[in-house]
């Protein structure tokens, strides 16, 4: 999965997401350079949770399927 800014610049290259604990682990690449492992914590969760708010929380499950749908789009074709 790749992040990208506004300009279209790659940000992060996210090459797993996994768990440790209560951590989840993030590794990858920052500005397709720096190798990087994130560690998140159940607190930073709740943090983002916080600034997502509850009407972009509830387009999540919506984001997903379409994110999925337009994967199968591009297999088909």
């Amino acid at each position: 999965m790749k992040i990208f800014s506004k300009e279209g610049v790659e940000m992060m290259d996210i090459k797993s997401i996994s768990r440790d604990g209560e951590k989840l682990i993030v590794k990858g690449k920052v500005m397709g350079a720096m190798s990087t492992t994130l560690l998140i914590k159940p607190e930073d969760c709740w943090q983002a949770a916080q600034l997502l708010g509850l009407r972009v929380i509830m387009y999540l499950p919506l984001l997903l399927l379409k994110g999925c749908w337009s994967l199968r789009k591009k297999d088909v074709a």
